[in-house]
């Protein structure tokens, strides 16, 4: 029965990742290689969410087994242990953590980075990208074995003996650190951010003066994005059009793009043939590079450019409107009348109970990541809760409350992996436009914070002993069994229990004051700053470009109705004259010795009618 749940929890697991996978890729598009990768990377990502409470059940289960036995041998009266619903063997459940592990750190440390440099790279062959990919990875896998052979170095003067298992220790060490110290910085912006964001939601005229700034934030990049591109395919122009290579990229420039940005293509300079200019195969390799780049760019910004304009007009309708005469696509599963209740009535109250909720979840881990080393007394409210479930309730309510807190961290740093913005490297659009360098990053960051998610908390309800210090409880997860301690290196494993809780309440009051996006404006970046001048002008400005689009698109609804109408005319005249017309086709089919001369217009006689008159 414990494998069928898991096997059920396993699948729900499957269709949200492959949703997303769908929401954010397009995956007839993209290479095969691509969308298999980064379904296994986040769908391990998101497996924790389920496997990680039933671990935590089943060891309050076997902590139980293990104080009746202790009770029954001091011939005390023992409670009985109810077996946890769900139940898996421990065997099951560790090979399960095995496969997730292990499969998680080998795309993050190996094919993930591999793939990411392959689908960027230039080269017209796949051996060429291959090399090409190995070749910018060298830099990367370099610094990474400093890193370790430094930590190496110091375990050896710690007098660790470099054993099979302890070297392994090490490794698994290393890379946990490095996804901690990550951890810390999403958990301290997503922490914040959400609840805020969602507080945010329900403010409609903060959202969309936040729009209008965000339409000509927008307006730059495209403009720049456009210009790219153009000057781009005109280099190209001017080279043989005869080579393989440059036919190779010219493909990558769609028409309808280049009639759209070119729309008179005298503007391209045209060379003779014999004035072509003749690259070298790394300039063309470098250029196609960059044409790939820009043209992902360019839809990139396109694609955002029509999903805020489209938020700024479903904004401005619905402030206007009373709510009855909201105009609404109909072609959505929820019914119309649904979907005005919630955008009238009901989307600011719930979006701001909800960021009221998240806030307090917020003040929950802060808690608990500031209080989790101290066991005599118990601070941590998650260890607490957490405890307090299993003693006084079924273990069905210990997993409940640990896939709350669970979901509650992994929303919070997921949160920021799908938020986050890395100039032109990095961006997931929602509109199924994400590159594939996007998504593969994207399943990078998501499975090197999969051992640190788990790890960071089963320290919050101590159940890792060495990092909580809790020595007495006595039994261990599947996953800790699995992945042993940081006890091997003695500054990783006492720097988690002080640096950690610092580091995330420092970068929580940072974006909680906001003061990246203070100092941002102050070195002339352009930021959303309410009271500012310069975003006062620049929500105006959108606010202007907003009016051309409505603008733009009712003269197209004008057009479509006036050729619907026109149409429609026609349509009516040539059913009044439909009979006429008929007879007349029928007059034209008859033989020309039935029609009288003076009704039959001067044309040449037919061959038959002259020499039946002879």
């Amino acid at each position: 029965m414990g494998t069928v749940s898991l096997s059920i929890q396993l699948f729900v697991v499957f269709l949200i990742t492959s949703c997303l996978l769908n929401k954010y890729s397009t995956i007839r598009k993209q290479n095969i290689i691509v969308t298999i990768s980064t379904f296994i990377g986040w769908f391990f990502s998101l497996i924790i969410i389920f496997v990680l409470p039933l671990d935590v059940a089943i060891t309050f289960y076997h902590k139980c087994e293990t104080d009746r036995v202790r009770l029954l041998n001091e011939s005390k009266i023992a409670p009985d242990c109810e077996l946890p619903g769900g139940y898996v063997p421990d065997e099951t459940l560790f090979d399960l953590w095995s496969i997730v592990y292990w499969t998680a750190q080998i795309l993050t440390w190996l094919i993930l980075p591999l793939l990411q440099s392959y689908v960027t790279a230039g080269d017209f062959t796949t051996c060429g990208k291959i090399k090409a990919s190995i070749l910018n990875n060298l830099l990367y896998y370099g610094l990474y074995s400093l890193c370790f052979l430094a930590l190496l170095i110091y375990a050896m003067f710690r007098g660790v003996s470099i054993n099979y298992d302890n070297l392994k220790v090490i490794i698994v060490s290393a890379s946990n650190t490095w996804g901690l110290f990550l951890l810390v910085v999403l958990l301290g912006y997503g922490l914040v951010e959400l609840p805020r964001s969602l507080w945010y939601h329900g403010n409609r005229h903060y959202r969309l003066r936040k729009t209008y700034f965000d339409i000509e934030k927008l307006a730059s990049e495209k403009s720049e994005a456009e210009e790219n591109v153009k000057e781009l395919y005109k280099k190209i122009r001017t080279m043989k059009q005869d080579n393989i290579k440059v036919k190779t990229i010219l493909s990558k420039f769609d028409d309808s793009l280049i009639s759209k940005l070119l729309p008179s293509r005298q503007s391209i300079p045209q060379e003779s043939e014999n004035n072509m200019t003749i690259v070298s195969e790394i300039r063309l390799i470098n250029l196609h590079r960059n044409s790939i780049n820009a043209i992902q760019a360019l839809n990139n910004a396109n694609a955002q450019w029509k999903l805020l304009v489209d938020r700024a007009l479903f904004l401005e309708n619905l402030a206007l409107s009373n709510g009855t005469d909201l105009e609404l696509d109909r072609r959505g599963i929820i019914p119309v009348a649904i979907r005005k209740i919630w955008y009238t009535k009901l989307q600011t109250p719930l979006s701001k109970a909800l960021s009221v909720i998240f806030g307090i979840m917020t003040l929950f881990v802060l808690l608990s990541e500031c209080t989790f080393f101290v066991v005599s007394p118990t601070l941590s409210p998650a260890a607490l809760v957490t405890e307090y479930a299993s003693n006084r309730f079924h273990y069905k309510y210990t997993q409940f409350v640990a896939f709350g807190i669970i979901v509650y961290l992994c929303l919070c740093a997921y949160f920021t992996i799908f938020r986050l913005r890395i100039y032109k490297y990095y961006h997931l659009d929602p509109n199924g436009l994400t590159d594939e360098n996007s998504i593969l990053f994207s399943a990078i960051l998501l499975c090197r914070l999969t051992p640190p998610i788990c790890l960071n908390f089963l320290g919050m309800i101590h159940m890792d002993s060495h990092i909580s210090m809790a020595r007495d409880f006595g039994v261990e997860t599947q996953f800790t069994k699995l992945m042993g301690h940081l006890d091997v290196i003695p500054i990783l494993a006492k720097g988690i229990n002080i640096y950690l809780p610092i580091c995330i309440i420092l970068i929580c009051v940072i974006h909680y004051y906001k003061v990246g996006t203070y100092l941002l404006h102050s070195l002339g970046f352009d930021q959303f700053v309410e009271s500012d001048d310069m975003t006062n002008d620049m929500i105006n400005a959108g606010r202007s470009l907003v009016q051309i689009e409505r603008n733009s698109l009712r003269r197209d609804n004008e057009r479509i109705q006036r050729n619907e109408r026109f149409n429609m005319r026609n349509s009516t005249i040539a059913a009044k004259y439909s009979k006429p017309t008929t007879k007349r086709a029928f007059d034209e089919e008859r033989p020309m010795l039935e029609e009288s001369d003076e009704d039959s217009p001067a044309r040449h006689p037919s061959s038959s009618g002259f020499f039946d008159d002879m």
